[in-house]
């Protein structure tokens, strides 16, 4: 058989980058069960054969799309034990990105009815976030009476609520989410500061349980 050519090589790889740019914008209008891989096929300008070889059904594309969103988040937000500034930052990024943002809701509700089908390798980044919020713990500079998974969990509910926000909240005051986006980061700022900042006391900080 003939090598490859490289030109045929950079085409592959050119091509293979253009589905993930299409199954992204796909997933993130319309979510997983919405998704149509001839769409992204048409977009992308591939066959579905290809998009089939390269990435199997369209769960496993969309785990690839989820690594790729997940490995370009924890470049651009590497999280440290400053979680306050941590939480600060990935409301930037789902500012800036709002399909960071739709992909990830997504994902949450779409892996909640399959909890442990995707693949591991989606979880080291989480278990890294883990890691850090535990040395933050050791270090005095976070409140140890969460289990890592609580906090992280509800800093990135945090970071996200502006975005997020039901459309009837919205609705009721239009100019309490638009009218001042400075304010609006320092409601997140004060909230992640809440869950943060370990209390003066030892006295644990009662929590609410559910809504309402």
């Amino acid at each position: 058989m003939d090598p490859i050519a490289p030109r045929d090589q950079l085409r592959g790889r050119e091509t293979r980058q253009r589905v993930i740019d299409a199954a992204t914008d796909e997933f993130a209008e319309y979510g997983v069960a919405g998704a149509r891989i001839n769409r992204i096929a048409g977009t992308a300008k591939a066959s579905k054969e290809r998009i089939y070889a390269w990435f199997g059904d369209k769960d496993s594309l969309f785990g690839h799309v989820m690594q790729n969103g997940l490995d370009t988040l924890a470049d651009a937000v590497p999280i440290d034990v400053d979680l306050v500034e941590y939480t600060l930052r990935l409301y930037d990024y789902f500012a800036r990105d709002e399909s960071a943002q739709r992909i990830a809701v997504w994902a949450w509700l779409h892996d909640s009815a399959t909890a442990g089908a995707f693949s591991s390798s989606r979880t080291r980044g989480y278990s890294h976030k883990l890691d850090v919020i535990r040395q933050a713990q050791g270090e005095g500079l976070a409140d140890r009476a969460w289990r890592p998974e609580e906090l992280l969990a509800l800093l990135l509910a945090v970071a996200v609520n502006w975005h997020r926000s039901p459309a009837e909240l919205r609705a009721i005051d239009p100019s309490g989410f638009h009218a001042d986006a400075v304010a609006q980061r320092d409601s997140v700022r004060q909230a992640a500061r809440r869950l943060v900042v370990p209390p003066e006391t030892d006295v644990t900080v009662p929590r609410p349980i559910g809504f309402g």
